[in-house]
């Protein structure tokens, strides 16, 4: 059965590359070669509190989930 109310984050040309988001939930969250934050293929939606306290975390707001 597919879960229908997964909520995938994403991440905004806001970032600023502080790398909280990395630090907090490294399993969905990277820096790719411009330091800027990403969401990694195929991360796993079931660490929703970790991804809320990046969300948190962010000092620009460039994390939200998609609509």
């Amino acid at each position: 059965m597919i879960e229908t109310n997964v909520k995938i984050p994403y991440v905004n040309e806001n970032c600023i590359w502080c790398s909280a988001c990395v630090a907090i939930c490294g399993e969905v969250f990277d820096l790719d070669d411009e330091w800027k934050a990403f969401v990694k293929d195929g991360m796993d939606s079931s660490n929703s509190d970790w991804i809320d306290d990046a969300i948190m975390a962010c000092p620009v707001n460039a994390i939200h989930y998609k609509k």
